[in-house]
């Protein structure tokens, strides 16, 4: 009998040990019951390991015939799936009927290609029982051969309702006509008292038989199975997709009236399957059918009906979905003022908008974006005409929806709103007006600002200028901050406080200058404000300044957002290109100051992102510091993974390992080992000469055919440049500079090693490859092929000091370009390698 833990229907659930009375036991005793699992799972994963290095298909049938352990056969079936062919097949099939290694062996069988492996399942289904019966039905249907329908049909009238069942589910699951025979002549033989899994596997397999039918265009059959399964009364979700068959099946007229029947009928699977397929059904008139129904039916089918019509996208629904956004019922009109917006209908635009201004959440909201994303028969045009004689909320409403559109010419009436409106009002109308104000409204959105005499009420007007300056400065490259800056000189500290803010996303020297000024403010508010404009700023230019106050700003909160807007700047923002030396010397003059938690992550935040070996001796002190102990973990672990020097990462790395307790970030710190041990020792500093040809001669005649380059005489020699895949920087790309079919060129460079030593050289190309290590030979292959990072590999022995490397590439036609590597023998790092084509 095969041990529970090895069981392929053991769950976790099964190490929850009870005594007799169903009481759970202590938890140690559970997790004593665990240690076979463990210790079999070790060694599964070593056997897996030997065997995957190998991948020696003969060898692993030897062990299914030998009286190998159970744990080794198991794990050579699991390596077979892999690895194996029809010559697996008899040592396989020998184990179907045992009762440890049935489940493995068909497993391995089930995914062989081939005839041979489909044999071995039908034989064995005979001569197996129980479990492994059941598994081999399954394997057989999870192939989907019809070979097998035969056999199963005969398991269609087992004693077993388990085999029954199972027969039925994989006739299903291969399909084809002759499954549907022997399903349809099951179900017609089945007893009154069957079993009930036996009769609902015998209609899934007809369900999953005329479904592959439909698919396949054989629409009369299809229909046949889908009526006859619908007409036996199954279960919802078997009627449910029965009846979308019906339809499908049926011709366009047929299907439609089936649709409407299904629709204004009771509610049920019917009704939910022709629902389904509103948005989809084709067929000339179906929309006015299907849309007419909408006061015909219960609010709930009458919001499915809408959604549906309203992905069908067709304006003919409009009118119908208009009156359903006068419904008694919330969710309808919901419904109905979203869908409006897909059928682009101008009809509906003031109703959309009268809807907006009087409704309130979901409703306003449909409503809302109906009126913006209509775009049929210029809807701008009829809200700007609707827009002077509307009631004041729908002015606003259609206000808001000219902005969302960026219909400019709506700018002076929107002023107008801003100035004289309700609140709420006002506010949509600055809104709007932060899409469509141009350098001349300017002034007066200050003046709103200014205007104010609240918070909540300056908020809006703030918000609308800062983003007018935005879309301005990004639409022409520039905006004249004068009007800013001048309100700036001469308001109130209550109005520069208000203004500041806006200062955050120029980069211009007048805003410079006022920034600077507010700054050194007598007045502590301005000065705090001025601080947190600054935190808040684009412009690269004022780095210094933020920088000083980073370091040197009294109170810790507004010292601890300086920071973060340094280290956002300086390091984040792509616009600044602030070089890697000033990153550097402003995070050493931050750590030089004290600093609180949320500040050092702050800045250890910004070194992950600086990949320079200066900023190793920055961070790795916080390695030690429990507080930030982890983010220090995190940020060199980004800064390991880009740094050019490998054996640097490298060690970084394993310094990380040796400290860090957590799970993820000593994943991450093994990812990221792994990574730099996979990329290191490619050689990406090359020159190149050529392309050679002669006459006649194609790539593989070139490829033994002597030219300048292998003899030491005249050649030019260019610099390759380094390859443009970011993902693959050792990938070198011979087509882009040098072109052409049918010829050769040659790539040369120096590698030095600090000693003498033994190298294993790891070529890939696109096409043939020739290496030599300083004139010896190392390895030749005249083939044609796309390339293959070390799809060749050589023994080469390197020097101390500097080794000369030589490649021949052929080209083909199509795609030219090589990869090398100079690895240790085992594959390993080695340290102190590099290479320059310069000498």
């Amino acid at each position: 009998m095969i041990p529970h833990y090895l069981d392929p229907r053991f769950t976790s659930s099964s190490l929850v040990h009870k005594d007799a009375n169903h009481k759970t036991k202590p938890a140690k005793f559970r997790l004593l019951s665990l240690v076979p699992l463990v210790l079999l799972s070790l060694r599964l994963m070593a056997f897996d390991s030997q065997a995957t290095e190998t991948n020696n298909e003969p060898g692993l049938i030897s062990i299914l015939r030998s009286s190998a352990s159970f744990v080794e056969k198991n794990a050579a079936c699991a390596q077979l799936k892999r690895v194996g062919t029809s010559q697996s097949v008899p040592a396989l099939a020998a184990l179907l009927t045992d009762d440890q290694l049935s489940h493995a062996a068909r497993y391995a069988l089930e995914s062989l290609p081939g005839p041979e492996a489909e044999t071995a399942l039908i034989q064995a289904l005979d001569q197996a029982a129980g479990l492994n019966r059941l598994g081999i039905i399954q394997s057989l249907g999870a192939r989907g051969e019809p070979r097998a329908i035969p056999a199963l049909s005969k398991t269609l009238n087992h004693a077993d309702p388990g085999v029954r069942a199972a027969s039925a589910t994989a006739l299903g699951q291969i399909g084809g006509l002759q499954a549907v025979a022997a399903l349809e002549a099951a179900k017609l033989n089945l007893a009154p008292d069957a079993p009930a899994p036996v009769r609902d596997a015998l209609t899934g397999g007809l369900l999953r038989c005329a479904q592959r039918l439909l698919q396949d265009g054989n629409l009369e059959q299809a229909l046949k199975v889908f009526e006859s399964i619908h007409r036996d009364q199954p279960s919802d979700g078997v009627r449910l997709a029965a009846y979308r068959g019906m339809i499908l099946a049926s011709s366009k007229s047929e299907g439609l009236k089936r649709m409407v029947d299904a629709i204004t009928g009771t509610n049920g699977p019917d009704q939910s399957a022709a629902l389904g397929l509103v948005r989809s059904f084709e067929g000339e008139g179906a929309t006015a059918a299907l849309a007419d129904l909408l006061s015909r039916v219960a609010p709930p089918v009458e919001v499915a009906l809408i959604e549906s019509l309203a992905q069908r996208g067709d304006p003919a629904a409009a009118p119908a979905m208009v009156q359903a956004t006068k419904s008694p019922d919330t969710l309808t009109r919901t419904a109905a003022l979203a869908g409006l917006g897909a059928l682009d209908d101008t009809s509906s635009i003031l109703r959309l908008a009268e809807a907006a201004a009087s409704a309130t959440g979901p409703e306003q909201a449909a409503a809302r974006q109906s009126l913006t994303v209509l775009k049929r028969y210029h809807p701008a045009l009829a809200m700007l005409t609707a827009l002077p004689i509307a009631p004041l909320p729908v002015q606003a409403e259609l206000a808001r929806a000219l902005g969302e559109r960026s219909e400019t010419t709506a700018a002076p009436r929107l002023i107008e709103l801003a100035r004289q409106g309700p609140d709420s009002v006002r506010a949509a109308a600055l809104q709007a007006l932060a899409r469509l104000a141009d350098q001349a409204q300017i002034p007066t959105l200050i003046s709103l600002i200014l205007e104010a005499r609240t918070d909540s009420a300056r908020a809006p007007a703030v918000e609308a200028l800062n983003r007018t300056f935005q879309r301005l400065q990004a639409k022409q490259g520039h905006v004249d901050p004068s009007p800013l800056v001048q309100a700036l000189a001469t308001n109130s500290a209550e109005g520069r406080i208000a203004l500041l803010p806006v200062c955050s996303g120029l980069a211009d020297p007048q805003v410079r200058a006022a920034l600077r000024t507010a700054l050194g403010d007598t007045d502590a508010p301005t000065r705090q404000a001025a601080v947190r404009a600054l935190a808040d700023s684009n412009d690269p230019e004022l780095l210094p300044e933020l920088l000083e106050a980073a370091r040197a700003t009294a109170e810790e909160n507004l010292r601890t957002l300086a920071i973060g807007g340094w280290v956002r700047l300086a390091i984040r923002e792509p616009i600044a290109k602030v070089p890697p030396s000033r990153q550097i010397e402003g995070l050493a003059a931050l750590l030089a100051t004290p600093l609180t938690i949320e500040q050092k992550r702050l800045l250890l935040s910004g070194m992950a992102e600086v990949p320079a070996t200066e900023i190793l001796a920055l961070a790795e002190p916080f390695l030690t510091q429990e507080p930030v102990r982890v983010e220090a973990s995190r940020a060199l672990i980004s800064i390991a993974a880009a740094l050019p020097e490998p054996a640097l990462a490298a060690a970084t790395l394993k310094g990380v390992l040796a400290s860090a307790q957590e799970a993820d970030v000593r994943q991450a710190a093994d990812a990221a080992l792994k990574a730099i041990e996979a990329r290191a020792g490619y050689l990406t500093s090359w020159k190149v000469a050529g392309p050679f040809r002669q006459a006649g001669k194609d790539y593989a005649a070139l490829f033994d055919i002597v030219f300048p380059p292998e003899t030491d005489g005249a050649a030019e020699w260019r610099p390759l440049p380094p390859g443009s895949d970011p993902s693959r920087p050792w990938l070198m790309d011979l087509l882009k500079p040098l072109g052409g079919e049918q010829c050769v060129a040659y790539a040369r460079t120096w590698v030095f090693s600090e000693r003498a030593t033994q190298a294993r050289l790891e070529m890939g190309s696109d096409d043939g490859v020739k290496a030599w290590i300083n004139h010896e030979l190392a390895l030749a292959n005249n083939v044609a092929r796309p390339l293959t990072p070390a799809s060749d590999k050589a023994a080469v022995n390197l020097k101390a000091g500097w080794n000369l490397c030589l490649l021949k590439i052929t080209q083909n036609n199509l795609g030219w370009e090589f990869c090398a590597r100079l690895t240790a023998p085992d594959g390993g790092l080695i340290e102190g390698l590099k290479s320059d084509a310069n000498r």
